[in-house]
């Protein structure tokens, strides 16, 4: 009889108490080792290492209230962890540029003051165990990156002359300056901007842009002008190159080398022509009468009369000779010649 009884009893503590007190610790096991997973897959050191401490506490854990307790220090591990490895990331940004950077990836130029603000910065960042403290620490980034980019841009430039091309970004686009204006603008942007820049020397190549003078009517030689793609398959305008000089213009020979007019005198009228082309051959072959006449600069002068009358023959191709650094003549080629969706587009400064 008492046999039976303390079965039975046994059987009820087992199936209404002990088992699902066992499931349940089991269950907020499971819980809490998943979020454990979560700190792990966060990846930084420090969070590799937490969370090899914290298993061992949910393993050794008697009951759901202390694995509850070990998950509120887990869950504020991974918000800690978290910050720390976006700080991190923030970091390798910072000093990692489109044409400089700390660790000298392929197409970059190692710098020692980037690789120094780098192995700085990482120190600071894992020394810092609270959140509140790694938040706080982000101004300093930004501070201390800021810096690191200056001196190296300020540095560069003082290699340089007077004036210098400043390229920006990729795709590459860019402008030309004095070196006092570079400076200018290095000490007013921060690194997000100035990570994008580089200087060189003014060296320069002559590209030829056709156009017509119903899209460009105002440009002659030594004009400056500022350089746009525009992109016809996505209707987007984009900076190629500021202050660049028209070196050149030549005009077509179909549609300004021959001109005519009418002369009307009393009762009688005569028409005239002159074919400025062959005009040219003559004299280039030595004939007195060709050189006598004004075909000097006749293309020019035809057009700067027409500006000045406010007409103009808005068919007219025109072919702009552009000087400009040899990475951007490179791009205004393949635009000119190969990538017909591209069209360069040039505007006056004025």
């Amino acid at each position: 009889m008492f046999l039976i009884i303390g079965l039975v009893a046994f059987g009820i503590y087992y199936f209404f108490v002990a088992k699902p007190s066992a499931d349940a610790l089991e269950a907020s096991k499971l819980t809490a080792l998943g979020q454990v997973n979560s700190l792990v897959s966060i990846g930084t050191p420090s969070a590799i290492s937490k969370a090899s401490g914290f298993s061992a506490e949910i393993e050794r854990a008697e009951s759901p209230v202390e694995v509850e307790a070990v998950l509120v220090k887990v869950n504020a591990a991974i918000q800690v962890e978290q910050t720390r490895k976006d700080l991190l990331n923030l970091t390798n940004v910072a000093t990692d540029g489109t044409y400089f950077s700390a660790t000298g990836e392929t197409g970059k130029t190692a710098t020692p003051g980037l690789a120094d603000l780098l192995e700085t910065l990482i120190g600071g960042i894992n020394s810092k165990d609270s959140k509140a403290d790694l938040e706080s620490y982000r101004s300093e980034i930004d501070g201390a990156a800021n810096l690191a980019w200056r001196n190296l841009l300020n540095g560069e430039l003082n290699k340089l002359g007077d004036n210098v091309a400043m390229f920006k970004g990729s795709p590459v686009s860019g402008a030309y300056m004095t070196k006092v204006e570079a400076k200018s603008c290095i000490a007013t942007l921060g690194w997000a901007n100035l990570r994008e820049m580089k200087f060189e020397e003014h060296g320069t190549v002559e590209v030829p842009v056709l156009d017509s003078f119903q899209r460009t009517p105002t440009l002659t030689a030594d004009s400056s002008v500022n350089i746009y793609i525009y992109d016809t398959t996505t209707g987007t305008m984009d900076n190629l190159w500021l202050n660049a000089t028209v070196r050149k213009v030549v005009y077509s020979q179909t549609d300004i080398a021959r001109i005519s007019w009418i002369l009307t005198e009393g009762v009688a009228t005569n028409s005239f022509s002159t074919d400025m082309w062959e005009t040219i051959k003559a004299a280039a072959a030595g004939s007195e009468n060709a050189e006598n006449l004004g075909w000097s600069g006749y293309g020019a002068d035809v057009v700067e009369r027409a500006l000045e009358a406010n007409i103009g023959q808005y068919t007219l191709q025109v072919i702009y000779m552009i000087e400009v650094p040899d990475e951007i003549g490179k791009l205004i080629a393949q635009c000119e010649f190969q990538e017909t969706f591209k069209d360069v587009i040039m505007v006056a400064r004025i």
